[in-house]
């Protein structure tokens, strides 16, 4: 079994909705999460009430209570959220109360079903108020999580059926299970190995548009690069402008800015260097002067000059709070992984051994990082390696992809996602996979003909899907 990592709030449903991508039953998952925490409750003493919240861990105590002989079930709903949950409620053919109808019966046991692993903060309304009214001092079963964990009003368990990998909201600041965990049981539900990388579920990562914004609040992109090549920055501006942020800027020197169509998206920022990269002055004043920018994208075209990879260690050294994309010849200017640096590596094979030597090395290298680096070892297969058990693989789409120019849009892409305030990790994920759905939805329309300035477009139509 591939290794887990601990998941955030946000990723259990990323991963849901990819299991359910791949095929799988979600009702028979809803089954298996059922039948751990019967086998948790072995031995218990009763009565047993099972506490349903309205989302689908609600749903596994509705499936649990079909398990058991002697319980009693307490919604704080009338229905349920999801249509998985409400379906298992419907299959429930036991009494269900609710807080103004509780049972007699007081109980030795309760479990915990109110609230999932993508809850966070203090519990609030239907779901506070039951919780009060609990009589007694019951043991607690806590379902995925404790309702309430960290947030300082939560229900003590004295064991946690967590399902397939522990959860960041259980953990503190030094890794320890907080107190309310009680005993963890990690179960696994049978998702596929595949539900671990990039997939459709990783669009639940993106942050919709709202009413209201104004020009500015969706981030602002810079992408250096050009010099001896001109079209690698603008391929990166454009993906980075089709992931939804409001600015795309694309600093290059002089000589390479007079060659470029520039694309009504972008806007220029030309260099003083006249053919490469050598003052980083301006590059780093852009970024601090004004609004700034949220997200750099370093290495599409610069060359590899030794004065241009000094240059982009100046920038690195003295941007220290912006994330950025090291893509291409900017890779040169890594040491190792750099104090500093916040974001993606993104090298194809013989740009990692020139930078690391191999992928063993890469790991030491991201020791107490959390989401906050990431490396792509791009190819025919994406490799993503992230902190602390973190990675994916990520093949398909479309054969041509291989083409030149794919690089420079997957680097632009991450830094329009970082920029939207998306971390390098989730950033890292959602990006590979709109180039792979972008590059099979590319071919489907253009045929074997498509060009990398083709794509920008199909990215946009990616995230709609």
């Amino acid at each position: 079994m591939r290794p887990r990592w601990i998941l955030a709030p946000s990723e259990v449903a990323v991963l849901d909705a990819n299991a359910q991508a791949l095929g799988v039953d979600m009702d028979e998952l809803m089954k298996t999460a059922a039948s751990h925490l019967k086998d948790a409750l072995d031995g218990a003493p009763g009565p047993i009430w099972i506490l349903c919240g309205p989302g689908n861990n609600g749903g596994d105590g509705f499936r649990l209570a079909m398990m058991l002989d002697n319980c009693h079930v307490i919604a704080t709903h009338e229905i349920q959220k999801t249509e998985l949950s409400q379906r298992a409620r419907d299959d429930c053919t036991r009494e269900i109360c609710n807080e103004t109808n509780l049972p007699t019966q007081m109980p030795s046991v309760i479990v915990d079903c109110l609230l999932g692993a993508s809850s966070k903060g203090l519990p609030r309304g239907k779901i506070l108020s039951l919780m009060e009214k609990i009589p007694g001092r019951p043991m607690v079963l806590a379902c995925d999580l404790p309702t309430g964990c960290g947030s300082g009003v939560a229900f003590n368990a004295f064991r946690t059926v967590t399902f397939e990998s522990p959860k960041s909201i259980m953990v503190d600041k030094d890794g320890k299970l907080l107190p309310e965990v009680g005993d963890l049981f990690i179960a696994p539900l049978g998702w596929p190995e595949e539900t671990l990388d990039p997939g459709p579920g990783d669009l639940l990562r993106y942050p919709q548009a709202i009413e209201g914004q104004f020009k500015g609040d969706r981030g602002r992109v810079l992408v250096v690069g050009g010099g001896p090549y001109h079209g690698a920055p603008i391929l990166a501006g454009m993906a980075a402008a089709r992931m939804g942020v409001d600015l795309v800027h694309v600093a290059v020197p002089k000589n390479a800015s007079s060659r470029i169509k520039w694309p009504n998206e972008l806007i220029p920022e030309i260099l003083e260097d006249k053919d490469i990269l050598v003052d980083p002055t301006n590059i780093v004043k852009r970024c601090m002067t004004g609004r700034g920018v949220q997200a750099l994208v370093i290495g599409p075209g610069l060359g590899t000059d030794p004065q241009t990879i000094e240059a982009v260690k100046m920038i690195i050294e003295s941007t220290p709070g912006i994330p950025k994309v090291i893509d291409a010849d900017a890779i040169k200017a890594l040491d190792g992984w750099p104090d500093q640096l916040i974001g993606v590596v993104t090298p194809h094979q013989k740009e990692l051994e020139s930078w690391v030597g191999d992928l063993d090395s890469i790991p030491e290298l991201m020791i107490g990082a959390g989401e906050s680096r990431v490396v792509i070892r791009t190819g025919p297969e994406d490799l993503i390696i992230g902190a602390a058990g973190r990675g994916g693989i990520t093949k398909g789409g479309n054969p041509r992809m291989a083409m030149g120019g794919t690089g420079d849009l997957l680097a632009g892409s991450i830094g329009g996602l970082l920029a939207l305030g998306l971390s390098p990790w989730a950033a890292s994920r959602l990006a590979v996979y709109l180039m792979r759905k972008a590059g099979g939805l590319a071919g489907e329309e253009l045929g074997p003909g498509m060009v990398a300035e083709d794509i920008p477009p199909f990215l946009s139509k990616a995230l709609m899907n």
